[in-house]
């Protein structure tokens, strides 16, 4: 019972994977029942049903590690607009602090893992990691999460809805941009539209939303005070095109 409230932690509540795992559950149970007093039956019931559940939980856990987004976000200073200079790994673990994060594949077979601060959505955090699970580019959202409800037909962005991207390697900016910019129509979405037929207008409304992206590499030699400030070391944003839906991450 421990290992499947940790899978169902894992897969988190209403998705198409917690409908499987409760049904899946209930098979279980009376297979488990189908044993009677038959010890041997019972165990390797158990044995195989464990081993299924922790396959769920590893599938589902958000390919990111702390040790690697400690390594790659190292100790610059970040200044947010209206906010005091505070550590970049701060600001982005201040956006994640939620469980499971949810996370997706993208075209270019990076994951893009995603998460808020509870209990005030508006702050988020991004971060793109490659196959291997290191991490490729982090960002820090303010102010664009359900900026298009449902029950609304004009958007609400925060007066400072921004989003700050931070590579060390500049052509991860080309690699991950158009899915940044659809998880970005998502995230004002609500990730609540799969974009078809009947939400395709919201989600070019979205879509068009012209959401200030900025840019900054990590390792920039400048300081100040003695501390690395990222500020001081922007980049362009690279002229790119792509097809990725925000439907992609409809959660």
């Amino acid at each position: 019972m421990h290992v499947y409230k940790q899978a169902l932690r894992a897969v988190g509540v209403g998705t198409p994977e917690c409908t499987h795992l409760l049904a899946s559950q209930k098979v279980f149970e009376n297979e488990l029942e189908a044993c009677g007093s038959d010890g041997d039956c019972v165990l390797e019931t158990m044995r195989k049903r464990s081993f299924a559940l922790r396959d769920i939980e590893e599938h589902q856990q958000a390919p990111l590690e702390a040790a690697a987004l400690q390594r790659f976000a190292g100790g610059v200073i970040f200044q947010s607009p209206g906010q005091k200079s505070a550590p970049l790994l701060q600001r982005i673990q201040r956006g994640m602090d939620i469980y499971p994060l949810p996370h997706m594949g993208l075209p270019n077979g990076n994951t893009l893992v995603w998460g808020f601060q509870p209990h005030n959505a508006t702050v988020q955090s991004l971060v793109v990691v490659n196959h291997q699970g290191a991490v490729q580019l982090l960002g820090a959202v303010d102010g664009i999460y359900l900026g298009l409800p449902r029950d609304k037909t004009r958007p609400e962005l925060d007066a400072n809805a921004r989003i700050t991207l931070f590579v060390r390697n500049p052509q991860a900016l080309a690699q991950n941009l158009p899915a940044l910019r659809a998880w970005a129509a998502a995230s004002i979405l609500g990730f609540n539209v799969d974009c078809g037929d009947a939400d395709a207008a919201r989600c070019k409304t979205a879509e068009a939303l012209p959401v200030p992206i900025l840019a900054y590499r990590l390792g920039c030699p400048q300081e100040a005070s003695g501390k690395a400030l990222v500020n001081r070391c922007p980049l362009p944003l690279p002229a790119v095109s792509g097809n990725v839906s925000p439907g992609l991450f409809r959660q």
